[in-house]
């Protein structure tokens, strides 16, 4: 995922930084609103992790939680 992610300079979430670090693709983003930068993470799935603002990594743990209740059995 390191190589995969691609910057999306004419996106609403533009990126303010975009590194790799240790082997790890670090991505810094001016977000308007939340909805948009956590639509963008759900797709990297288990290769992304929201790491602050802690009021959006709380928002992103909610959707997850909600997504795996309407797929349990």
């Amino acid at each position: 995922m390191v190589k995969a992610y691609e910057s999306k300079a004419r996106s609403i979430n533009k990126d303010i930084s975009n590194e790799v670090v240790d082997g790890v693709r670090q991505v810094v983003k001016r977000v308007p609103h939340p909805f948009w930068l956590i639509r963008e993470v759900l797709r990297y799935g288990e290769d992304c992790v929201v790491v602050s603002p802690d009021s959006v990594r709380s928002l992103v743990r909610t959707k997850l939680k909600i997504l795996s209740e309407r797929y349990e059995t």
